[in-house]
């Protein structure tokens, strides 16, 4: 190679082609090698002659073809700097955490199901390790002492082909065995089992049998790896296995692909040689439910399957209501849901209204949970609801959570008629705008006049609606903030026990008449009022076609059902067909599960949990959010008083002290306080005693006074003062219960 100097005087190399110096099989393998790599490269593709993309010309880019931006790493967000580290090339199911919950459970389902089969297993050990001694013995034997020959010996005796071949025959085999035993693999071999066997020898002289045992678990592994090898070579059909197959236990462990094969040749939907395919990793929620999709054989479709649903369940080991089946992508792919316990069997969960300071029912209403533990929430402004079902299965308390979404919105107005006549709905009066209680005449005459005022008020907001311009009312339905601008509250009304209101009504001289016209005048409010806000939500036990006509049921698009005797009772209350089509409340037999039926179809649900005791708490919340806001109206405003004079002083005492608790002398100082010329200050020269006792009476007197007329009193009750001892004074829950607010 020569060199040539550049202009700072430093050499510069040549290239020389070093090609024409190379025999032709190494520019072969060289060219090989090359297109190899070039192959490995981003531009190389399939051209499978020479591995690389040719480009004859090159085209130069636009001007304004754009540029490349870098990005600072702090500008980058959280997924982006993942995309450029390790993320894109870990599999994703390495990462999903439903996919590892499942793992562990079918881990620890195997640990403890071999667990409990290791006795069969160490003497399933045991037998095959036997078996590996005596195969193991017999091959020894064979290759040290040429066996072979002695079989070819008695071949060619039976041939009788005469006494000399079977003289050379043996005279081969003794050189033949000498030559093996000089060999230096046996030699080898038996020095080291005669050191093995030396070894364990002193080990257990020394020591004793414990350590012992561990010093031969290499030569009982070598006799279990003979003797499976010669129980694999008598069973070549593969029979033949060491640990048993947890899929065909009888035991309640996850669903996997091999128990799901083994079920559905159980119920003869595959045969012996077809097997299921998995479709990705089976995965398994919070609560242990398990989610696995797999593809049929071409000739099994998934609705063959859903045919023989109870079948494949009880072939699982599970109740019907423990799975589900849906088709996937074809109709031949399968997602199979399995819970993980009986739906329903546990507690029902607390409904979130409990712990809610307020609600707003334009959010809907947290409604039940599904069997697989799925959320519902109901919107019930654009659809009304009946409630029916057989008495004691939990039809008061599913009624009660739509109650309770209204009775915490202080800008929903709440209307109640109770013809029952109990005491369920008695913490709903302390927020209800209009109060019926019970299935007297003068109550069912009340209710006419309510449900007549209902439709003057719904035509009276629809004329508000049609005055407003087209953009505050697009589709002329009732808004949020049409409702606050306009004075248009959302109006619920309940109703429980209606049966009871049409009876009263039937039973009069023109009753069918009056009837007739009051079920109109429902399904009236029910078909046009949800566009304006106003809810109907109803119950009745049995609602059949006399009690409560279908005039009426037909128009509530929701019905939920507890508990019915049988699937015509049911239909009476969800609809027409529905028992049919497998959605029956027939012999539910739980408390607080039922089955809801709506426009989008119907399902079994578990109602949330709202106890009396909560309930009235809620109440009493939606009371004080309605004071606050101003929205107490009607019946539930007509227990306040006026607060003034002795009353609002008293209470801005409390508010002013931030206790529960005070009595008569510290009213007195923060009276005093607040107005020190009203002389509720100690005066010069009284004594403590005496100041009390006029403090006291004082008190006393202006309360009487402030409560007279209202059927309402005020008492002293021995409290903690402030002092930390105790006397005679006033409580704030009294207080705020004599006022109603």
């Amino acid at each position: 190679m020569s060199t040539t100097e550049t202009e700072h005087g430093e050499r510069e190399a040549q290239l020389v082609d070093l090609t024409a110096y190379q025999d032709p099989e190494t520019l072969l393998r060289l060219g090989e090698l090359s297109r190899a790599a070039a192959q490995q490269t981003e531009n190389g593709v399939a051209d499978v002659f020479t591995g690389t993309v040719r480009l004859d010309k090159v085209e130069e880019a636009p001007a304004d073809a754009g540029t490349f931006e870098q990005l600072d790493e702090e500008e980058l967000d959280e997924d982006e700097r993942a995309s450029l580290g390790l993320r894109p090339i870990i599999p994703p199911t390495f990462l999903d955490a439903g996919v590892w919950r499942q793992r562990r459970a079918v881990w620890l389902n195997s640990a403890a199901f071999h667990a409990t089969r290791s006795p069969v297993y160490l003497w399933r050990f045991v037998k095959t390790s036997a078996i590996g001694a005596r195969v193991g013995a017999r091959d020894a034997w064979s290759y040290l002492f040429a066996t072979e020959y002695g079989e070819l010996a008695d071949k060619v005796r039976r041939a009788k082909a005469g006494a000399e071949h079977i003289a050379d025959l043996r005279a081969d085999r003794r050189k033949e065995a000498k030559a093996r035993r000089k060999e230096p693999v046996t030699v080898y071999a038996l020095t080291g089992c005669t050191s093995y066997a030396a070894a364990v020898l002193a080990l257990g002289e020394t020591w004793g049998l414990i350590l012992t045992a561990p010093a031969l678990i290499p030569f009982f592994g070598l006799l279990y790896v003979l003797g499976h090898r010669e129980l694999a070579r008598r069973a070549p059909d593969g029979s033949f296995a060491f640990l048993d197959s947890t899929a065909g236990a009888d035991h309640d462990g996850p669903v996997t692909d091999e128990r799901i094969t083994n079920a559905l040749r159980e119920i003869k939907l595959l045969t012996a040689e077809q097997e299921i395919k998995p479709v990705g990793l089976a995965t398994r929620d919070e609560l242990g439910n398990t989610t696995l999709e797999f593809k049929l054989p071409a000739n099994v479709i998934c609705k063959a399957l859903k045919s023989k649903a109870e079948q494949f369940a009880g072939a699982l080991g599970l109740s019907l209501e423990r799975i589900d089946l849906t088709q996937g992508e074809t109709p031949a792919d399968v997602v199979l849901w399995v819970s993980a316990t009986v739906p329903f069997s546990g507690e029902a969960p607390v409904s979130p209204l409990v712990d809610a300071e307020r609600w707003s029912i334009w959010n809907g209403v947290p409604f039940a949970s599904n069997r697989k533990g799925l959320r519902k929430t109901l919107q019930l402004l654009w659809s009304s609801m009946l409630f029916g079902g057989a008495q004691g299965y939990g039809k008061t308390s599913a009624m009660r959570v739509p109650a309770a979404a209204g009775a915490l919105d202080p800008q929903c107005r709440m209307l109640l008629a109770d013809f029952k006549g109990g005491a369920d709905w008695e913490e709903l009066e302390n927020i209800a705008h209009r109060v019926i209680i019970g299935a007297d005449p003068a109550s069912v005459d009340e209710f006419i006049e309510l449900v007549d005022e209902l439709i003057e008020e719904m035509d009276t907001r629809f004329a508000k609606i049609r005055r407003m311009p087209k953009a505050e009312r697009p589709d002329m339905r009732l808004t949020p903030a049409m409702a606050e601008a306009h004075g248009m509250p959302v109006l619920m009304f309940l109703i429980d026990e209606i049966q009871e209101a049409f009876g009263v009504v039937l039973a009069r001289k023109d009753g069918l008449k009056e009837f007739a016209a009051l079920v109109e005048k429902l399904a009236r409010l029910i078909r046009r009022g949800r566009a304006c806000g106003l809810i109907i939500v109803a119950a009745a036990q049995r609602p059949s076609a006399k009690s409560v006509p279908t005039d009426f049921r037909d128009v509530i698009l929701k019905r939920y059902s507890v508990h019915t005797v049988d699937d015509t009772s049911s239909d009476m209350i969800l609809g027409d067909g529905q028992a049919k089509r497998g959605h029956t409340a027939a012999g539910l037999g739980r408390i607080g599960v039922g089955i809801l039926a709506e426009e989008a179809g119907s399902e079994k649900l578990q109602v949330d949990l709202i106890t009396p005791q909560e309930f009235e708490v809620i109440c009493a919340r939606g009371r004080a959010l309605r004071i606050e806001a101003g929205t107490l109206t009607g019946y539930a405003a007509s227990g306040l008083l006026t607060v003034s004079g002795i009353l609002a002083q008293m209470r801005a005492a409390f508010e002013a002290a931030g206790v529960e608790e005070l009595g008569s002398t510290d009213i007195a100082r923060l009276l005093h306080k607040q107005d020190p010329a009203a002389d509720w200050g100690q005066r010069d020269g009284e004594s403590d005693k005496q100041w009390s006792s006029r403090v006291g009476a004082r008190l006393g007197r202006e309360i009487e006074q402030a409560l007279d007329g209202s059927g309402r009193s005020l008492d002293r009750v021995k409290v903690t003062t402030l002092a930390g001892t105790e006397g005679r004074g006033f409580r704030r829950t009294d207080l705020t219960l004599v006022l109603g607010a």
